[in-house]
């Protein structure tokens, strides 16, 4: 999400699949991150246009005030009226209106030109109780398909449709995070941990997956890090003060002098001029040598 689209391709699409209570807090991740990146200039969108579908702009504001400036970042109020009725411009139903919306909201921001906005949807099984599948399809494929557009991502409750649904956007997906229950917590019942596991499309066909163990902490989640290291007595790691002495470190094969250029050893260059030898000195005068062929004749033995 974070490099966002290359020229002439569409942009990149997370799908966040959960059927845990926690699902939307891994959202808040991805989308605190990306906000973060967003502000630290690491990201190649420049803006952030989020349909709050799920929860109300005042929760994003106060989630997002400490990650990214109010001035890169646009809210899609789709929660207070979503079916238009007090104002047309939120009818989530009219999805080529919503489209617009969206779009208005970034090219607000980045301006015209080459810059480019990222696009949240908090919810699309929120949408989904109002418009239909190819409807949701249609918005996502615009979203992608837009010039000005770097990357789209969105949570989706498994649980809750049909396997033909959640075939459909993760079709729609460069990249999908399923969210799953740790087997230890099913069994202590304890619901504040789960794994994710992310796959990944590349430009090549292949597909990379990746999982992930994380728990949840005070309504943020904390990924657990693995020793991938076998357990033994002795430590196997540098500290910091050894990664120092080890830089410092002058090699063999290096001339470091004042005078001398640093010179490296190439063992790929002839040596110049004159024959090897070989000093060979016998433990007794019974020791038969091991050989004295030289089929090169380069060789003084």
């Amino acid at each position: 999400l974070r490099d966002g689209v290359l020229d002439g391709e569409y942009a990149p699409a997370l799908s966040i699949k959960d059927s845990l209570a926690f699902g939307l807090d891994v959202f808040n991740y991805f989308l605190c991150t990306l906000a973060s990146n967003i502000s630290v200039r690491k990201s190649q969108s420049q803006a952030l246009v989020l349909v709050a579908l799920h929860r109300s702009p005042s929760f994003y504001i106060e989630l997002l005030k400490r990650s990214i400036d109010y001035a890169s970042f646009r809210i899609l109020d789709c929660y207070s009226d979503p079916l238009g009725w007090n104002s047309l411009i939120t009818n989530v139903t009219d999805i080529h209106k919503m489209f617009s919306s969206i779009y208005n909201l970034g090219k607000g921001v980045v301006g015209q030109g080459k810059v480019r906005f990222s696009v949240a949807i908090d919810s699309v099984s929120t949408l989904l109780r109002h418009t239909s599948l190819p409807s949701v399809a249609a918005l996502i494929n615009n979203l992608r398909s837009s010039e000005q557009v770097s990357c789209v991502f969105w949570s989706v409750h498994s649980d809750l449709h049909d396997l033909k649904v959640i075939a459909s956007l993760e079709y729609l997906s460069t990249m999908v995070a399923s969210i799953k229950p740790d087997s230890w917590s099913l069994v202590r019942q304890n619901c504040n941990r789960g794994n994710i596991e992310s796959r990944l499309k590349r430009r090549n066909g292949r597909v990379k997956v990746i999982n992930e163990e994380f728990y949840l902490d005070q309504s943020s989640i904390k990924f657990v890090t693995h020793d991938l290291l076998p357990k033994v007595q002795f430590n196997l790691k540098l500290s910091e003060k050894e990664r120092e002495d080890r830089e410092k470190v002058v090699l063999p094969f290096e001339h470091q002098e004042n005078v001398k250029a640093t010179q490296i050893y190439d063992g790929r260059r002839s040596p110049s001029g004159g024959k090897g030898e070989i000093h060979y000195i016998r433990d007794s005068d019974e020791e038969q040598l091991d050989s004295d062929e030289d089929p090169d004749d380069d060789l003084d033995i």
